[in-house]
């Protein structure tokens, strides 16, 4: 990691979407969209470490927002979502490879389910470096739950983790981004302070922005990468430098 300077936020730090890296075909459209091939990605983040990249994790974006903890230049996060077992078999050797980390979004009724990472898997990844966040018990639309069964799956989820883990979990990644999506704006201020209530320090959404602001530490954004993305149209979402003027 390069030194940096403090955050002096509000400011614009992509933080990436995933959900599959496989090369395994698509079952639908809907896969389709969220499956990348594993030479895209490949190409992603030989991209994003020619170009100056430094990958940090949620917890060092908080700090740097909230304590003025610097960041290296040019910081990006990476996240995965629900926990497949590509994340594990694919695209956590790949990060590995070029020296980049992630953030692992899991749902916890899910691990151990076929197609699913395991905990022993999990634990692997955390013990290299890798970030878990809560992604709740059952992906449920936050949105459109009752309140008991959004604090139920807030607070089990984080401390199912964190007694699988041992280690602090204090991110939240909102399933499918409800209620940041569809939901109303008092609705996401309701479950936003569940999220508070149940221990979190943070939570991302799905909205597709990539500027942070350090006063909504409960809503941040992400930009997805979606299934057939080519590299340019990859650097162009995110801001950054085009492949070939900066040779990557």
């Amino acid at each position: 990691m390069v030194p940096g300077a403090p955050w002096s936020g509000p400011g614009a730090i992509p933080i990436l979407m995933y959900h599959f890296v496989t090369n395994k075909p698509p079952a639908d459209e809907l896969d389709w969209n969220l499956t990348v091939t594993e030479a895209d990605f490949v190409r992603q983040v030989s991209y994003l470490r020619c170009a100056g990249y430094y990958s940090i994790t949620l917890t060092q974006l908080y700090d740097a927002m909230h304590a003025g903890s610097p960041l290296p230049e040019n910081p990006i996060i990476l996240t995965f979502d629900d926990g497949y077992k590509d994340a594990y078999t694919n695209a956590f050797p790949l990060l590995r490879s070029v020296g980049l980390g992630g953030t692992f979004a899991v749902v916890t009724d899910w691990v151990g389910q076929p197609d699913y990472m395991s905990w022993e898997q999990l634990r692997e990844m955390t013990a290299a470096g890798m970030e878990v966040a809560s992604h709740s018990v059952s992906h449920p639309d936050l949105g459109r739950q009752p309140d008991d069964v959004v604090r139920d799956q807030l607070s089990r989820s984080k401390q199912v983790l964190e007694q699988q883990l041992g280690l602090p979990v204090p991110f939240f990644i909102y399933p499918a981004g409800e209620p940041f999506r569809f939901g109303t704006a008092a609705r996401q201020a309701q479950v936003a302070t569940m999220v508070q209530e149940a221990g979190y320090r943070g939570a991302v959404t799905a909205r597709s922005n990539m500027w942070q602001d350090p006063f909504a530490p409960f809503a941040l954004n992400r930009v997805r990468v979606s299934g057939g993305t080519d590299i340019y149209k990859f650097a162009e979402r995110m801001w950054g430098p085009h492949p070939d003027v900066s040779g990557c």
